[in-house]
C-alpha cells in the first residue's frame, strides 16, 4: 500500500484554543513530525482529503486547515540533522 507524506498548516482562530485533541488526532498518524507551531508532517496511505476530513472534527468551522502532500523536491533553513534526517527518511 503506497505511503504518502503530507504537510498539514492549520490557523485555529478562536482565542486560547486548546490544541491538544488536534495533536492527539494528529499523533493518531503512522508518522509525524511537529515541524512549527501550526506545522506538521504525517505520513499516511489515505489521501489528502481524507486527512482533511479527518481532521475538520477536531477543528471550528472559522478554523483554516491546509494537507499538502509533500514530494522529493523541499528545501528548508535552520533545522537539525535528525529534523532533515526525517523528512528524508519519510519521503523514501
Amino acid at each position: 500500500m503506497d505511503q504518502f507524506v503530507y504537510c498539514l498548516s492549520y490557523d485555529l482562530r478562536k482565542p486560547n484554543r486548546n490544541y491538544s485533541e488536534l495533536y492527539e488526532a494528529i499523533k493518531s498518524f503512522k508518522a509525524w513530525w511537529h515541524q512549527t507551531e501550526s506545522v506538521w508532517f504525517i505520513v499516511t496511505n489515505k489521501n489528502a482529503g481524507d486527512v482533511r476530513d479527518f481532521l475538520m472534527q477536531f477543528i471550528d468551522n472559522n478554523d483554516k486547515l491546509f494537507v499538502i502532500q509533500v514530494i522529493n523536491n523541499w528545501g528548508g533553513k535552520g533545522f537539525s540533522k535528525e529534523e532533515y534526517d526525517w523528512l528524508r527518511g519519510a519521503l523514501k
